[in-house]
């Protein structure tokens, strides 16, 4: 039987070309009709193509998901038609992390620059990070993130299906959005306020930031495009909140216990930013006077060396806030794995929705 990772890959590589081909055609047709063009349009096309470079490297996780969700609510086999859809959650994406990037002030992403730097990197004497170069790269991710943005709902609408699905399927897909974006909204408020108490508000924004633009909205999209009922749709609804929210409590816990070059990203930063998790509301809780002070001078202090990080994977450690952010996982794992048969009676797709929550729950990067 067709195993998720050769259900991913087979996506991804279809999917990885068909961005790059979409991308580059745009670029062309945008910047480079004629030879008149000014030296800026040139700049701004070579802007474009920092974009397209960062969406590459990425699994394709989301994309696979529209399209198995697609599957499910037809009961059958996806064709080409929806590649567009597909296209768009990978596209969104790279513009979510484009904007992700300069929130937590990380400047690697899929084990290269993120869009901020890349963009320095273009500078000449771009090694000199004064203010300015700094800023400058970081405004122009701001715009790649909104460029992309448009893009993602650009593809919808010119999709081959019906203006009545694709009228659902836009406003399915701003919803994802908007859910995403509030998700963030309360990560960057909750962080700044250094508020670690409230359990809910923490497992909320992994509902609204994470399980919505990981697995709730991927799958709907597609099966809304699929011509799928309320019913099948609330379903995938819960399915997609809890093993979003334990992808989410995964990620926390490797984005701080594990190598930058198993996880592809910064390993510091959740803490030099003092993110709120259910790790740290954890430790706050449980640390001994000692430990807390320990969290208050190095949980938010904006630099942290890797002594710092091995100091807190410790205090997370000892107060079982590893243990404890493993178990409430797991607990979401279960519970998404009981909804599955809500989902499809096709065995096929049964297996994979099953798989996916293996693999999510396995992963280490």
């Amino acid at each position: 039987m067709l195993t998720i990772k050769e259900y991913v890959n087979s996506c991804k590589n279809i999917l990885e070309p068909y961005i790059e081909k979409y991308l580059t055609d745009l670029i062309k047709t945008r910047f480079f009709p004629d030879h008149n063009r000014s030296s800026y349009d040139r700049e701004i096309a070579g802007l474009y193509g920092v974009f397209k470079e960062a969406g590459k490297g990425g699994k394709c996780i989301r994309g696979s998901l529209v399209k198995l969700g697609y599957e499910i609510a037809l009961d059958c086999t996806a064709g080409d038609e929806i590649l567009p859809a597909c296209a768009a959650f990978e596209i969104l994406q790279t513009a979510i992390l484009a904007h992700d990037d300069v929130i937590d002030k990380s400047s690697l992403r899929r084990g290269k620059d993120s869009v901020w730097r890349a963009v320095i990197r273009r500078m000449e004497g771009a090694e000199d990070l004064d203010f300015n170069r700094c800023h400058y790269g970081i405004s122009q991710a701001i715009c790649l993130g909104d460029i992309g943005i448009s893009l993602a709902n650009r593809l919808i609408i010119e999709s081959s299906f019906d203006a009545d699905r694709k009228i659902k399927a836009m406003k399915t897909f701003l919803d994802i959005q908007l859910n995403t974006i509030d998700g963030e909204m309360l990560d960057v408020l909750m962080s700044d306020d250094k508020d670690y108490s409230d359990e809910g508000g923490v497992l909320q924004i992994a509902n609204l930031k994470t399980a919505w633009y990981t697995v709730v909205g991927p799958l709907q999209l597609g099966a809304v495009l699929g011509g799928a009922s309320p019913e099948l749709l609330d379903s995938m609804r819960r399915f997609g909140i809890f093993l979003g929210t334990a992808f989410q409590l995964r990620d926390d816990v490797l984005g701080i216990n594990a190598a930058e070059t198993e996880i592809g990203k910064s390993n510091t930063s959740d803490i030099a930013e003092g993110k709120v998790t259910l790790l740290a509301h954890y430790a706050m809780k449980k640390a001994s006077p000692a430990q807390l002070e320990l969290l208050r001078r190095i949980y938010g202090s904006g630099t942290v060396s890797e002594a710092d990080r091995l100091t807190i994977c410790g205090i997370f450690n000892d107060t079982g806030a590893f243990a404890e952010t493993e178990k409430k996982a797991a607990e979401c794992f279960a519970e998404a794995a009981g909804i599955v048969s809500e989902l499809t009676r096709n065995d096929v797709h049964a297996s994979l929705l099953n798989q996916l929550i293996d693999m999510l729950a396995q992963r280490r990067s």
